[in-house]
């Protein structure tokens, strides 16, 4: 009997090993849309969230739509999603691969790789019983992984399950196991990101009827002490339907949850459509908060009797487009002689340089049209013209 409990014990610590050494692998996620090739070392990367519908069957919000229109613009490295892209509470099988669907298209028009953190309406547990993962399913089947993490230009970026079935707003032992394995594995990147769910701080301007169902992550104090001990700069999450940030020894804390899901706060508190442009260049980040509908290139009015394409920034900060484009007849010139060129300038009429680069050029249907990169300055609106090279 001795020996049978002592090869009963060994059996049991093998297993705890087992899945111990499991929990320390690498666990690669997918992004929706086109996987990244090498990315250079300074990145540029978008953090949204929370773009649900506002009950079953709705549509996307409309606002989502005009987020992804600008993210074809800006061209970023990547995006981070902090969840909540389906309504799911309810949905039928059918109904949630819809939903998916919708989102997905939104994606492949902006071209650009989106890596999700699931949340509570991807999951959805309250609707199945425990035993039943198929919510889960259906976003591994988008996602690759219902947590994980991937590399980027020396920079490390981890994904939270905070929505895990009958398990919500927490991490279990496997999972806390993994991230702090994966943590140590990492701890000379030269920058390390993590985005989930649910909120580490709540923002304290949340309406109270909204923040009495969002409380934050179980066992907080303890995760930012690990935090603390690796190159972590910044914490995204999503959930409560507002934007705020926080900074704790040392480490940015985001709720960046207004892609589109019903607001819960007035704007002055938050509370107003929005998405985050990261900036990582060296040691060095830059945060810039966007509200959608105020970055845009369309044509018109023409200048001096000439056509006139104009990059519109009605933020307050500048943004780096690196997916723009402009149109000109097919009779303007072969691809090899055309670039494109800023025409800004003061009341008085002196030039105020706007530093463009001519990224691509293709053709179709009589017309070429010129891919071009450039800061879009705060507050302008700066109009370009496809020209001739200068020999």
């Amino acid at each position: 009997m001795p020996k049978k409990c002592g090869i009963s014990a060994l059996v049991a610590a093998l297993v705890i090993v087992a899945r111990m050494a499991a929990a320390a692998g690498a666990r690669p996620i997918s992004p929706m849309g086109p996987r990244p090739g090498a990315l250079p070392a300074d990145l540029v990367f978008v953090v949204a969230g929370d773009n649900r519908p506002t009950g079953r069957n709705a549509p996307l919000p409309r606002v989502t739509r005009t987020i992804f229109s600008e993210i074809g613009l800006i061209r970023p490295d990547f995006v981070l999603w902090t969840g909540d892209i389906v309504y799911g509470y309810g949905d039928s099988p059918a109904e949630l691969a819809a939903e998916y669907e919708r989102f997905a298209s939104l994606v492949t028009a902006a071209d650009v790789p989106v890596f999700d953190a699931p949340g509570n309406h991807e999951i959805h547990h309250r609707e199945e019983p425990c035993e039943d993962r198929a919510a889960e399913r259906a976003f591994t089947r988008r996602f690759g992984s219902l947590y994980g993490s991937f590399d980027a230009g020396g920079a490390h970026f981890i994904a939270l399950d905070t929505a895990q079935v009958c398990s919500e707003d927490k991490l279990d032992a496997a999972q806390r196991a993994w991230l702090e394995s994966d943590l140590e594995a990492h701890r000379n990147a030269r920058a390390i990101f993590v985005f989930s769910h649910t909120e580490f701080f709540s923002s304290p301007t949340i309406d109270p009827d909204a923040a009495n169902g969002h409380p934050a992550i179980q066992d907080r104090d303890g995760l930012v002490a690990l935090f603390r001990k690796y190159p972590v700069r910044a914490v995204f999450s999503g959930h409560e339907h507002v934007y705020s940030r926080e900074t704790h020894d040392g480490i940015d804390f985001f709720v960046a949850g207004g892609a589109g899901a019903p607001l819960y706060a007035s704007p002055d508190r938050g509370g107003f459509s929005h998405y985050v442009v990261v900036r990582l260049t060296g040691t060095n980040i830059q945060y810039d908060v966007v509200e959608p509908g105020h970055l845009y290139v369309e044509n018109g009015p023409d200048l001096a009797g000439k056509k006139t394409t104009w990059v519109v920034n009605g933020n307050d900060a500048d943004v780096p487009l690196r997916g723009a484009t402009v149109e000109t007849a097919a009779s303007t010139g072969r691809c090899a002689d055309l670039t494109v060129e800023s025409d800004l300038r003061q009341l008085d009429g002196t030039p105020v340089p706007v530093p463009i680069a001519t990224t691509g050029c293709h053709s179709a249907n009589g017309k070429r049209g010129l891919t071009f990169s450039l800061l879009a300055p705060r507050g302008k609106s700066v109009p370009i013209r496809v020209q001739r090279r200068r020999r």
